[in-house]
């Protein structure tokens, strides 16, 4: 595999019994597609900036990550707005940022799709019994309507804004917990983010399973998921 890791879900004997799974959204079962990007170029095309967007963007998602880390909370709308005026700010752009970050909060109530394999996983997790929920550091009426586009019935979803705690600090995870009376050692967290959804839940001793899609794990990374998958189809594999 790309990036030097050694196996797939293989690598490892399961011995723990799996009777939870706790799934991030976007990027693992729903596509988060290249609309933030767009909304950049839009957002720089209107102060008439000629920055590269994709550039832009690298950096306004790293700061707005920053922020997160901070002991105050915003809503994921809130930090757009603030983290914008900061890049405007750094690149002395003259432009009301509350104003002109609304192409990027029209891509949170836009059009994103699901895996092409995320239904007959859920499928199967229903027909084994397996009890499952989202966790993802996002708002809540934002995912409530991708949830609806695609049709996804799922009872248990677990929102930043409604803990009030953002991925990967441990209450993230503990709070999920506390809701559903889920033991962690009978839970798996799954995600495409290495810190958020590996890291993150490792911290309090729950199994994580990265979905690597593109295979751009890096062994050198410093983090060891428990599993990694390139679909969610090999979750069967795993439970």
């Amino acid at each position: 595999m790309e990036g030097g890791t050694e196996s797939h879900i293989n690598r490892k004997e399961v011995t723990f019994m799996i009777c939870n799974i706790i799934f991030d959204c976007f990027g693992t079962l729903i596509d988060a597609g290249s609309g933030s990007v767009e909304a950049t170029g839009q957002i720089l095309k209107n102060v008439k900036s000629e920055e590269n967007p994709q550039v832009f963007y690298k950096k306004w998602k790293t700061l707005k990550k920053d922020m997160m880390i901070g002991d105050k909370f915003y809503s994921e709308k809130e930090l757009f707005a603030i983290s914008l005026n900061k890049m405007f700010e750094e690149y002395n752009i003259k432009a009301d940022a509350l104003k002109e970050v609304q192409p990027m909060i029209r891509v949170l109530f836009s059009e994103r799709k699901v895996f092409k394999e995320t239904k007959e996983t859920l499928k199967m997790l229903d027909e084994k019994g397996i009890r499952y929920a989202i966790g993802s550091t996002t708002d809540t009426d934002s995912i409530e309507y991708f949830l609806k586009q695609n049709e996804l019935n799922i009872e248990n979803v677990f929102t930043s804004e409604d803990m009030r705690v953002y991925k990967p600090f441990p209450r993230f995870y503990e709070e999920i917990l506390k809701s559903t009376g889920w033991d962690v050692d009978e839970c798996l967290f799954v995600g495409d983010n290495l810190i958020d959804d590996i890291k993150g839940p490792q911290s309090i001793g729950m199994k994580a399973v990265l979905i690597d899609r593109k295979s751009t794990y890096d062994i050198n990374s410093g983090i060891k998921p428990d599993y990694i998958i390139s679909s969610l189809n090999e979750l069967e594999n795993i439970i």
